[in-house]
């Protein structure tokens, strides 16, 4: 027997989808969080510029940042794929995992050039360090949101009443900057 999804418009043959529940969230609103608590770091740095921050900050900063975007596009993928790959045939799914992969990678780009500086390897201008931290944490904080988003989107009808919750109250909880 055919199934209409919650749009009405995809038919389901007999094919039963797993439903998404918080457990299947947790991780990834968990590494959500953690990034959350670097960009709040990361604009602590930004606005204390023209100063520098301590030199035990700049270290911490710089291996929680690497550690982070090292981790954060291979659990973030992973779980995005694990609830949503088989359906990578619907245009939509496949142009908001497209989006999401390539935040990763440009993400994971602006990390080191970041790292870089807080290393000491380059030696920005503070105007230019400023805006680089900025671009970064406003992106990263947009790109969680978008994520959070497009889960909702792309899992509406399979959704667990907790997952949705976990989701939205998130995204409701934080500014909309």
């Amino acid at each position: 027997m055919a199934e209409r999804d919650g749009y009405g418009e995809r038919m389901v043959s007999g094919q039963h989808w797993h439903v998404i529940d918080e457990i299947d969230l947790v991780g990834l609103i968990a590494d959500h969080a953690r990034l959350r608590v670097l960009c709040d770091r990361l604009e602590a740095c930004a606005d204390a510029l023209p100063d520098r921050v301590s030199e035990a900050e700049t270290d911490a900063l710089g291996r929680s940042l690497c550690a982070m975007m090292v981790r954060h596009p291979r659990q973030g993928t992973a779980a995005i794929d694990a609830l949503f790959a088989r359906d990578i045939d619907d245009p939509l799914t496949a142009a908001l995992l497209g989006r999401t992969r390539g935040w990763h990678l440009r993400a994971s780009i602006h990390a080191d050039d970041i790292a870089a500086v807080l290393s000491g390897d380059a030696t920005p201008c503070a105007e230019a360090f400023g805006y680089m931290l900025r671009g970064f944490f406003d992106g990263c904080r947009r790109e969680i949101d978008f994520t959070e988003l497009a889960i909702l989107a792309l899992g509406a009808g399979r959704l667990s009443r907790n997952a949705r919750a976990i989701l939205v109250d998130g995204l409701c909880g934080r500014d909309a900057g």
